[in-house]
């Protein structure tokens, strides 16, 4: 009966309209960036039952500029596992999907995914958009999504180099994606429309480089675990939409307020760290609670660094192209190292967390190259092996013992 309920209440517009509005009440004052979160989660989920558009689940890498570049209704699936994993359910969904066969070797939020999809409470996608760089496991799984509802996949096949003849074939790509998409929703390329989204998109960036020169203040105004919560969320999901700006410009009033007012996220802030890697373990733990009883506060996160340059609204998919490409985890480790220095060096960090979350190919096989180099430039930086989705795989004690031993180190 409890799976039916909660299948019955994320299809029911009315349940959702309630939802968004006591969200907006709840956090018009503390934090109304939060509250166009939780608006934009309720109404993304009511739209997508509802299918007022086609829906097109994309991967949390694929530019959330090309659905509303479409006017298609964008939904990211390891959005919902990440929120899935926050209120308590993600355990359910991966032991569901554990007993279809998908391996524990796996990255958990695509088992959480996978496990939430084959419970019904995802709305159906009428296509698959994703791409092949970063994430070892997201076409695996959307390949398998696709054939569970039994829609078409396009596969963003993304060059290993950032040149000429790269962004050429890309470009060609998503020209070939474009005909995929009016062949199976009649939506076409619309060069005004197109250039509309990308115009808001970048005027959204520059809020969000805003927002990073403001984090560079001490003591730190914002949090990185907020930061790669929900405003992460956002960043995945609303680019180019008039909802990612009001909620990057809300979110800029909320941490101007707390730079005027020298107001840190701690009382009392000692170290300065750089988080690396996309994510953090979203299920309950207390890392940064931790962090915080030792006087540490993770003041930026490679997550939300600004690495693409604004986009030519009147050449929109070589915009596109330009900005998957310019990803500094595409390519050679050399470019995410460098990225990672400069961000070391522009917020002024004493350490770094490197996150090597179970089953992420990406973040486990490059870590040790960037603590080494990390070292060598005299950043301490801790590995920390986890899980972002599973929370079997936490050991609080055994958190604690490392990062308060690493914190130690840097006293």
């Amino acid at each position: 009966m409890v799976p039916k309920l909660i299948r019955g209440l994320l299809r029911s517009g009315f349940a959702m309209e309630l939802a968004k509005g006591g969200a907006r009440w709840s956090y018009r004052r503390e934090n109304r960036a939060f509250g166009l979160w939780l608006h934009f989660l309720f109404d993304n989920m009511k739209k997508g039952f509802r299918k007022e558009r086609p829906v097109a689940w994309i991967s949390a890498f694929t530019p959330s500029e090309i659905p509303y570049v479409f006017d298609l209704h964008p939904f990211l699936p390891e959005v919902v596992a990440c929120l899935a994993a926050h209120v308590g359910v993600s355990e359910h969904a991966i032991s569901a999907a554990e007993q279809s066969l998908y391996s524990t070797d796996l990255c958990s939020f695509y088992r959480c995914g996978a496990g939430l999809a084959l419970g019904g409470y995802l709305p159906k996608p009428d296509l698959i958009i994703s791409t092949s760089h970063l994430c070892d496991g997201a076409h695996r799984f959307f390949h398998n999504m696709s054939q569970l509802f039994g829609c078409d996949h396009y596969l963003i096949d993304v060059p290993y180099g950032n040149d000429g003849r790269g962004r050429t074939y890309l470009t060609d790509e998503l020209h070939d994606l474009g005909d995929f998409i009016g062949k199976r929703t009649g939506h076409h390329l619309d060069g005004e429309r197109a250039a509309g989204v990308l115009e808001l998109s970048n005027r959204t960036r520059q809020v969000m480089l805003e927002i990073n020169e403001l984090r560079r203040r001490a003591p730190s105004p914002f949090s990185g675990s907020e930061a790669m919560s929900y405003v992460l969320g956002m960043n995945f999901s609303t680019l180019g939409s008039q909802l990612g700006l009001a909620f990057f410009r809300a979110l800029h009033g909320v941490i101007q307020g707390r730079v005027n007012r020298v107001e840190g996220v701690i009382e009392e802030e000692k170290y300065r760290l750089l988080w690396l890697h996309h994510i953090k373990p979203y299920y309950p733990n207390t890392i940064f609670d931790i962090l915080g009883g030792l006087g540490a506060v993770v003041s930026f996160e490679e997550a939300n660094h600004i690495y693409w340059e604004p986009m030519d609204p009147k050449h929109p998919l070589e915009g596109l192209a330009s900005k998957i490409l310019s990803n500094f985890g595409c390519g050679p480790i050399e470019h995410r190292i460098e990225a990672i220095l400069e961000m070391a060096g522009k917020y002024r960090v004493n350490g770094a967390i490197h996150f090597s979350h179970w089953g992420c190919r990406q973040s486990c096989g490059g870590s040790h190259m960037i603590r080494d180099v990390m070292r060598e430039r005299g950043i301490p930086t801790l590995v920390l092996d986890g899980d972002g989705a599973d929370i079997r795989n936490y050991s609080e004690g055994q958190t604690r013992t490392r990062l308060e031993a690493f914190i130690e180190m840097l006293g």
